[in-house]
């Protein structure tokens, strides 16, 4: 249908007419213009009734409670390994063998000695009581029995040496076959059957760098060392609870306690820490040695039924006062002296000044408003823009006409 012209003229000035009218309403809407700023909002919050703890967090990694390097006493070829790596064993059993046959031999060979020695010194002391006979019969002084006690003397240092080297050889033959030292779950296994065991010893494991035929670790007990730096250091204290968490199992938290600190720094790219072990007071389901670790330790703490605010709410003057804002239910607000107690992670303990449930102050938030831009076109102009600053709605001039 054809519109004649009268008509769409008509039509564009009544849309004019309509935007003029909503321009001024949003005009009387915006009384601060297009710069203004509205007045200033106070944010609050409540007096609240609960714990408080302050905490600081540090990481590491998941150690046993101790860990011992289990070697042969005797050095020879290895017969048996008598455990895997990753097993669990008691402390008795056996671990591993050597190649008995060098060592039995020389049983064998120190027991055959000690048998010619002891017949020897009795020989030597059957000469000496012939001795003592034929000087008592001459009078000759002794010189026979003299020269037979020197004889019985080194004969009985002889099978005494023989001795000596029979235990040696049985113990030797008894330490071919290596029990656990303790008990704990195997960690490291460095030898296998045909390979050579050198003499060592069963101690404590170390960062030297040798060699251990079994490593075991106990693991009664799990613990992490977590590096503190020197300004948290000071907080911190043997038999603080502390809180576990591990990154690799994100739905498993342990409890634990301080249970070392060491006296000596360590410094590394100019940051001084201190070496802190904390040990679990159990051990989550899958945990495994050297896994990372996280924890969270409670420094201070204060009683169940504490009243604290946010930390925002206070003010603290020079000369050491704490005030807080507190908002009444008429609307009106009152600067109160209070007391704190421990600053804690999520807010600050009030000891005196508060009662629980009152409106305090934490903070002022401006709402201000924009400038909005825009421009018209045609032949009767438009109308600008509209934003948003601060919460205030903004709207635009009105476009220039041609």
């Amino acid at each position: 249908m054809k519109i004649s012209r009268p008509v769409l003229v008509n039509s564009i000035l009544a849309v004019v007419a309509i935007g003029a009218i909503v321009g001024g309403y949003l005009l009387i809407a915006n009384p601060f213009g297009s710069n203004g700023s509205a007045a200033a909002s106070q944010l609050t919050s409540t007096v609240q009734q609960g714990t408080v703890s302050s905490s600081i967090t540090a990481s590491g990694s998941i150690t046993p409670l101790s860990e011992v390097d289990a070697n042969f006493a005797v050095s020879g070829t290895i017969a048996t390994v008598n455990t895997p790596l990753g097993a669990t064993v008691t402390a008795g059993d056996v671990i591993g063998t050597l190649d008995t046959t060098d060592l039995a031999k020389a049983l064998t060979r120190a027991n055959t000695t000690l048998s010619n020695a002891k017949s020897s010194l009795a020989d030597a002391k059957t000469n000496l009581t012939s001795a003592q006979a034929a000087d008592a019969a001459s009078a000759g002084g002794g010189n026979q029995t003299n020269s037979a006690k020197q004889q019985v003397t080194s004969a009985q240092s002889t099978v005494n040496d023989a001795a000596d080297a029979v235990a040696t050889a049985q113990a030797n033959l008894a330490s071919a076959t290596l029990k656990a030292p303790i008990t704990g779950l195997v960690v490291a296994v460095n030898g296998s059957v045909g390979g050579s065991a050198s003499a060592g010893s069963s101690s404590p494991s170390s960062s030297s760098g040798t060699s251990s035929f079994v490593t075991i670790a106990d693991v009664s007990q799990l613990t992490m060392t977590a590096n503190i730096a020197e300004a948290d250091i000071a907080s911190v204290t043997v038999g603080q609870v502390a809180s576990v968490t591990f990154p690799a199992m994100t739905a498993t938290t342990a409890t634990a306690k301080v249970t070392a600190i060491s006296p000596i720094a360590t410094a590394s790219n100019s940051v001084v820490t201190y070496a802190t072990t904390i040990t679990l007071d159990s051990i989550p389901k899958g945990l495994r040695l050297g896994q990372t670790a996280d924890v969270t330790i409670t420094t201070a703490s204060s009683a169940a039924a504490s009243l604290y605010v946010p930390t925002a709410a206070i003010t603290t003057a020079a000369d050491g006062t704490s005030t807080v804002k507190v908002v009444s239910a008429a609307g009106t607000t009152t600067t109160k002296t209070v007391k704190l107690g421990i600053v804690g992670d999520t807010g600050t303990e009030v000891t005196s000044g508060l009662s629980l449930g009152q409106t305090v102050v934490i903070g002022t938030v401006a709402a201000t408003t924009g400038t909005g831009t825009g421009t018209g076109t045609g032949t009767r102009g438009g109308f600008g823009g509209g934003g948003f600053t601060g919460g205030t709605p903004v709207f635009g001039g009105q476009g220039g006409g041609k």
